[in-house]
């Protein structure tokens, strides 16, 4: 048996290691992210992602608002003129962009709406002519044709979910939630040590004090009656390098759960948790959650209307993302 003498300055030694651990993590993002620099074509990507999906979700409001995001309309802009489009054009977020800007002006064209003010005709020609792809920004769908694959193979299956933003307002029983969790469940974690808890809030005034937190739902939440809070539990890990396993285990706990939901005909839309770690004390003062639980994402819950909207948001093709090395 160790020492008090002894035990003390392994802990003290333990308490630096750790802490050399998350000064590197510091290093790492702020040499890496865009949060102080923004020199790489990939934090310009990201901003112009940014940028393009706050206009294509202003397409899903019915009717759609006039001159709606006009400064991340303008801001996206400005964003593409600094993009190299002969080495970059074929990228498919460029391409995302480049549709939802087009669409943007030819809507408001249509409806003799003046957007002259911050997106004139010449810039709206450049990007015309540089724009591959001829698709929407916005799909169509019944709740049929929306869940027409739950039951199909995985490829249809997975393809098939997309974030719905339109409910009825209609909860969805417990017991079905409850089947639910318990599909999600079988989730692949670190060890098997399965340290992640599903909080489901269905009390319409505590809904909107957490959205109200989170942000990213304005304009949608009138019908929202039921959310989830996924969360990751820190007790489960001890190690330095587990420092960060709870939000991995967290994401892949996540998806399953995406996925559960969508196979019992739910609609969902995942809401993002990179926030502030105060925002996570403001939601403990709401819900009952362990000074341990870390949010990993809050999703919205329900029947979605009879006819709604999803955006398209191209995903990337395989030439972008995957490297082989032999």
């Amino acid at each position: 048996m160790l020492s008090i003498k002894k035990l003390v300055p392994l802990k003290i030694k333990q308490y630096l290691l750790l802490l050399r651990q998350y000064i590197h993590d510091l290093n790492m993002y702020r040499n890496h992210s865009s949060i102080i620099k923004k020199n790489t074509y990939e934090k310009n990507e990201s901003e112009i992602t940014l940028r393009y999906h706050a206009i294509e979700k202003g397409f899903l409001h019915n009717p759609i608002r006039y001159r709606f995001a006009k400064k991340k309309v303008s801001d996206l802009i400005k964003l593409l003129k600094y993009i190299d489009f002969g080495k970059y054009t074929h990228k498919i977020q460029i391409q995302s962009a480049l549709l939802n800007l087009c669409t943007y002006y030819e809507y408001h064209i249509s409806e003799n709406v003046d957007i002259s003010d911050y997106y004139i005709k010449s810039d709206y020609d450049l990007f015309r002519l540089l724009l591959v792809s001829e698709e929407k920004p916005i799909n169509y769908h019944t709740i049929d044709s929306f869940f027409k694959h739950r039951n199909s193979d995985f490829y249809n299956f997975s393809i098939s979910r997309k974030s719905v933003r339109n409910f009825t307002g209609e909860r969805i029983e417990v017991e079905t939630i409850r089947e639910v969790i318990e599909l999600a469940n079988h989730a692949p974690s670190v060890c098997n040590r399965q340290p992640v808890n599903v909080h489901l809030v269905d009390n319409k005034p505590l809904i909107d004090k957490i959205l109200d937190i989170q942000g990213g739902l304005k304009g949608y939440s009138d019908q929202l009656s039921q959310i989830i809070l996924v969360t990751s539990d820190r007790n489960y890990y001890y190690t330095l390098g587990e420092r960060n396993q709870f939000y991995i285990d967290g994401g892949i706990y996540l998806m399953n759960l995406l996925y559960a939901l969508h196979f019992y005909g739910i609609g969902t839309c995942p809401a993002h948790w990179g926030l502030p770690f105060q925002a996570d004390e403001k939601v403990r003062e709401l819900v009952n959650l362990k000074d341990s639980e870390q949010i990993i994402c809050l999703i919205a819950i329900g029947v979605p209307q009879e006819d709604f909207p999803t955006t398209l948001s191209l995903r990337r093709p395989s030439e972008e993302n995957l490297f082989i090395h032999n």
